[in-house]
């Protein structure tokens, strides 16, 4: 099973995350984030094996935020 989180600023962009990985039997969707600041504090309490990141965020891109 891998456990995954999703960030994204758009809400719409989530459910569509959350619905297709709960069709994924092995994918366990913990938490999902509009705001990235948030996913960080989730992360450092919980360990996960996949990140569903949105590129383009208004805050901090999802590559800055793998960074």
């Amino acid at each position: 099973m891998l456990t995954a989180i999703a960030i994204d600023d758009e809400p719409v962009a989530l459910d569509v995350i959350k619905n297709l990985s709960a069709k994924i039997p092995f994918i366990d969707l913990k938490a999902s984030f509009t705001n990235a600041f948030e996913a960080i504090d989730f992360l450092q309490k919980e360990k996960i094996d996949l990140l569903f990141l949105d590129i383009k965020m208004p805050d901090i891109s999802g590559i800055d935020f793998f960074l």
